[in-house]
This record gives C-alpha cells, sequence and structure tokens, in this order.
C-alpha cells in the first residue's frame, strides 16, 4: 500500500505541487498530465530522490517521508534507463539482490517474463532501447519493491516498438502484484497500461474513470491559459 498527504514542492516562486495526496492498494495507477505538470517531481518525492516542502509518505503504514531511497524498499524505473554501463544486463538485473535487497532466483523469472535470455552477457550500450528498458523495469521488480514507480519508462523508444511493449511491461507488472504508479503524458499508452487513472491539474491529483476523461480534466483546466499546445500533444499521442 502506497499513501501520501499534503505533498506540497516549490522551486523558487513556481509552486508544482499543491498539497498532492492519494492513497493506493493495489493494480497499477496511470497519472496523466502534460510535460512540467508536476509528475516526474511527484514520483521522485516518494522515492526520496528530492525532499518535498511539507507532507508525509507511507509504504504499508511506515512513514518513510525522511528515509533515504535505498531505505524506502520501492521499485524506480525513471525515463531514461540509468542502468550501468560497466555491467552486463544480467548483472543489473541483480544488481540489488548482490546489496542485500531481493533475489537472483527472481530476476531469472523477470528474465522469462520480459524475454532478455538473448541478451543477458550484453552491456547496456549493445542494447537497443526497448531492450534497455526492459531491463530498467527487470532491475526494479528484482529488487523485491513493495511499491513500483515508472516515470514515462518507454519514453526513448519509437512508437512502433512502443506498441509492442506496452502490453508487456502491464503483464510483468500485474503478474508481480505490485501496486503500481505510472505517470506518462500519452493517452494511448495510459488507456493500455491502467487500471485506474487521474489528471495532474495544477499541481493536484484530480481522480478520473479513463484516460479520456483525464484529457478533458487537463483541458478544462487549462482552457484560458498558453498551455493549450502541451494539451494537444496529449490528445495527439
Amino acid at each position: 500500500m502506497l499513501e501520501f498527504k499534503n505533498i506540497k514542492k516549490c522551486y523558487g516562486d513556481q509552486q508544482v505541487l499543491c498539497g498532492v495526496s492519494m492513497k493506493m492498494e493495489s493494480g497499477i495507477k496511470v497519472i496523466i498530465g502534460i510535460n512540467g505538470s508536476g509528475k516526474t517531481t511527484l514520483l521522485k518525492i516518494i522515492a526520496g530522490i528530492i525532499s518535498g516542502d511539507n507532507g508525509k509518505v507511507f509504504i504499508n503504514s511506515r512513514d518513510v517521508t525522511v528515509l533515504p531511497p535505498e531505505e524506502r524498499n520501492l521499485g524506480y524505473v525513471p525515463q531514461h534507463p540509468a542502468l550501468f554501463n560497466h555491467l552486463t544486463a544480467w548483472d543489473n538485473i541483480i544488481y540489488a539482490s548482490r546489496n542485500g535487497r531481493g533475489f537472483a532466483e527472481t530476476g531469472k523469472l523477470m528474465v522469462e517474463m520480459l524475454g532478455l535470455q538473448d541478451v543477458l552477457n550484453k552491456k547496456p550500450l549493445e542494447l537497443s532501447g526497448g531492450y534497455r528498458s526492459r531491463v530498467s523495469l527487470a532491475r526494479a521488480l528484482t529488487s523485491d519493491p513493495e511499491v513500483m514507480l515508472l516515470d514515462e519508462p518507454l519514453s526513448d523508444i519509437d512508437a512502433s516498438t512502443k506498441e509492442k511493449l506496452w502490453p508487456e511491461f502491464r503483464r510483468t507488472l500485474k503478474n508481480n502484484g505490485i501496486p503500481s504508479i505510472y505517470v506518462t503524458h500519452d493517452l494511448h499508452e495510459a488507456e493500455l497500461i491502467g487500471d485506474t487513472f487521474a489528471a495532474m491539474v495544477k499541481g493536484q491529483i484530480v481522480n478520473v474513470a479513463s484516460a479520456a476523461e483525464a484529457f478533458e480534466a487537463i483541458k478544462d483546466s487549462y482552457l484560458n491559459e498558453t498551455v493549450l499546445s502541451g494539451i494537444a500533444a496529449l490528445n495527439v499521442n
């Protein structure tokens, strides 16, 4: 279970998160928002990568607000796979297990789920973007996390490869049964990945019934502002 309460964050005079709160116990929650809406900032605060100005984060009722990332027991998949280029794909996948988190046996299961058998001895720079994203997901899941956070994990990949990977990512997350937050600005991606949906609107999370409803919530909120081009891009994607 993941819960965060009244998360606030400002960068200078710009308030990015305005008291964001949410609770989830299972499934894949997709948060949809235009670029710059605060989606990545929220995930980084939950993960402990940056600090919020206010608020609390709880994982399975444990207050992790002031804990460093390595003590939160979270899986985090960033926009651009942050793999160790000097290690093979396999060594990246089981990296956490060698540091006391997760198990190599889990890594083997992730390899099978994500079809990584043929690239285990290759290093990240020898892999395509799609395989790097799969390795990044496998590494996060092998660490035996209580919650998964995914920040537009397929943003570096061409459209045709994304179409193949979206159902693969969803199936892998569902099979592992770990509560997951997946953020994106792509409505089509959201529809294919999510169980439930929310829109990030002016520093707040608005729960909605569908990706299409998220688009409407975002559009209505910013109707008279200069971010309309970003909203149009949401609809195109």
